[in-house]
């Protein structure tokens, strides 16, 4: 056996403790944690119900499933339980609802769309704030407060520092019997701590936790209930690529791990099957200038390439721009797939960096993606979504708030906050309070009249939708939604686009009925998940290529005003480390660029804000790799017949 599989399979095969594994990019993770659900299933005859796996995000769930299944595929067995830590509280407190009595029941997870169209502009109007930066902030703290466990303290609803917003969120919460996704994890350490009788499935023998760098102080401590319950935990992860700080994820979680688990065994994979050498002697120079971490190899396998790393600087950010298309044609033309292509970029706050990209790549006849919003965020895809959502509860008051709010039927922002303040006058919820209207129009002479028609049409939709979905069972899920899609969607290619995403959404959550499709949805990560186009070169923020990889990466505007930007303290060293898993998403070719100066709305941006001037990175100025001129490179490529 080679030397690099050998750690995988004592990781695989370790049994009788707690365990650690450290395993770092492209060392074969998911392999191991494959092969380790099959080895527990097949070798050691534990039952699949009993182990569960959790993991961060949907896509790595599925990624997961995937593979598992695919192991497990000539056995008549069932695959464990796979899925992220939010659905999995969600699915613990739906089973413990009855004695839930801190969340407006029956639990309804508002997702993006919700938080962001309805949630807090209703929050930003209610309190008469200017602008919607304002509420985020807020609810960021409140959200804070819930993963640092800060929430936990004695008496802190009534020392919150800001109690008009906590009043007002708790108030609209009731109207429309919502719970946030992310106070998920921290319900459900709370029913864990103090209900003896709450009920986890199972019961779990065995957890294994995938990306445990990842997890905040409230999502360890659900992980520590679990366990002292009977678990025995094998966790993996990487402490050089905990990059989500923003939530509260802590790398000492894991660097803690011998301290909070014994017995213990602690367990390494070293050898990286994704990279080449020259890759992987950056990514490692960069994660060495961490004094704090876990001191490990990363050493690349002994077949691979050398690679090609590359450190250009532009004079400003057309002739950048200009330079990556170039290299991505050139790339193209010389057999490299766009699809295995990946622009990363810092941040991209309205379009600033992307935008000048997809044009050049546009330009040099390059496809191009950059991610966009989901399909079901566009007013068509809201609209079917909310009467999928009615169709298993039509008492659901978000789905009817978001139909009276984009559907064409005269009523507008003031007759909608008319509506709602009369439902907190009355006490009653949002469909409630409809009703109530729908019964006794001439209340709102203005507006009963409307409200009467729209939940005529909305409820003929609804029963219309649910008639022919049981009449036809045999087209499986998709089949309904597609009917109620050509139903309320006339644009082909829109509906088209929905669709697909839909089919494709299914998939991925692994969900068989409307109910858990619906649940899994609001449930997944939408700020960190990912989707890329498998035929372009895929434009993306450098949080959402966790879990990603290409054959040719470029990080792009790799400047200290970006990176680490404003950051200081600890958090620098969430930058550094968002650095070093974008070095580490390229398989073979790897090129960074930055700008002496950026002007325009990119002038705007960063650190230094009004301020053209721009430097490199501190974390690559005394690297191995010397910066070139990007210009002279480009030119010099175009001229040869490197990487063919």
């Amino acid at each position: 056996m080679p030397r690099d599989r050998d750690d995988q399979k004592i990781a695989v095969s370790h049994i009788g403790s707690h365990a650690r594994l450290l395993a770092g990019p492209g060392t074969g993770k998911t392999t191991t944690l494959t092969k380790r659900v099959r080895y527990l299933l097949l070798e050691k005859g534990v039952d699949p119900h009993s182990i569960a796996v959790l993991t961060f995000t949907r896509a790595a769930a599925y990624n997961l499933r995937r593979e598992i299944s695919k192991e497990l595929s000539e056995y008549k067995i069932d695959i464990p339980y796979i899925s992220t830590l939010h659905s999995f509280a969600l699915r613990q407190l739906l089973r413990n609802s009855e004695i839930v009595d801190r969340l407006p029941l029956p639990l309804r997870i508002a997702d993006d769309y919700e938080e962001r169209w309805i949630i807090q502009e209703d929050i930003k109007k209610i309190l008469g704030l200017d602008g919607i930066e304002d509420v985020k902030d807020k609810f960021n703290n409140l959200s804070s407060d819930w993963q640092s466990l800060k929430a936990d303290e004695e008496d802190w609803e009534k020392r919150y520092p800001e109690p008009q917003f906590l009043g007002a969120w708790q108030e609209h919460r009731e109207v429309f019997g919502y719970t946030l996704r992310s106070e998920l994890v921290y319900q459900l350490k709370r029913a864990l701590e103090q209900n003896p009788d709450f009920d986890i499935e199972g019961p779990i023998e065995h957890l294994l936790v995938d990306e445990y760098q990842d997890l905040n102080r409230c999502d360890l401590a659900v992980i520590k209930e679990i366990v002292e319950r009977g678990a025995e935990l094998f966790c993996a992860g990487d402490d050089d690529q905990s990059i989500y700080g923003f939530r509260g994820a802590d790398p000492e979680g894991i660097r803690r791990f011998p301290e909070d688990y014994n017995p213990h065994a602690l367990l390494e994979l070293e050898y990286c099957r994704r990279c080449d050498r020259r890759i992987i002697d950056l990514a490692s120079f960069v994660a060495d200038l961490d004094p704090g971490r876990i001191p490990k190899p990363l050493r690349p396998v002994d077949d691979a390439g050398d690679g090609e790393v590359r450190i250009l600087y532009f004079r400003n950010q057309k002739d950048e721009a200009s330079g990556v298309a170039k290299l991505c044609r050139y790339l193209c033309e010389h057999g490299y797939n766009p699809g295995k292509i990946m622009i990363l970029l810092r941040s991209d706050r309205y379009g600033a960096f992307s935008n000048p990209l997809k044009e050049a790549l546009e330009v040099e006849g390059v496809p191009v993606a950059v991610k966009a919003d989901s399909p079901l965020d566009t007013n068509e895809g809201r609209e079917l979504f909310s009467i999928l959502r009615l169709s298993t509860d039509l008492e659901d008051h978000l789905a009817w708030r978001t139909l009276l709010q984009i559907r064409h039927n005269g009523i507008g922002k003031t007759s909608l906050s008319e509506i709602y303040k009369f439902a907190r006058r009355e006490g009653a919820r949002f469909y409630e309070a409809l009703c109530k209207i729908e019964k006794a129009p001439e209340l709102f002479p203005r507006l009963g009249g409307k409200v009467v028609d729209e939940m005529r049409k909305i409820r003929e939709l609804t029963s219309e939708f649910n008639s022919y979905a049981k009449e036809h069972r045999d087209f499986g899920l998709i089949g309904g939604i597609l009917h109620l899609a050509e139903q309320l969607i006339s644009d082909i290619e829109k509906r088209d686009t929905i669709l697909d995403y839909i089919q494709d959404m299914i998939e991925i959550l692994g969900v068989t009925d409307l109910k858990q499709f619906l649940s899994a949805l609001s449930t997944s990560m939408g700020d960190t998940e990912q989707e890329i186009d498998p035929d372009k070169v895929n434009i993306i923020t450098m949080h959402k290529a966790k879990g990603l990889t290409a054959d040719v990466v470029f990080i792009v505007a790799a400047e200290d005003e970006y990176i680490p930007g404003r950051q200081t303290g600890e958090k620098i060293d969430d930058e550094r480390r968002l650095l070093y898993v974008s070095l580490t998403r390229a398989r073979h070719l790897l090129f960074i660029t930055y700008c002496s100066s950026r002007t325009d709305q990119q002038m705007h941006t960063g650190r230094e804000v009004g301020r053209s001037r721009r430097t490199l990175t501190r974390f690559l100025r005394d690297s191995p790799i010397r910066p070139e001129d990007g210009n002279e490179y480009v030119r010099g490529l175009l001229k040869s017949k490197a990487f063919e």
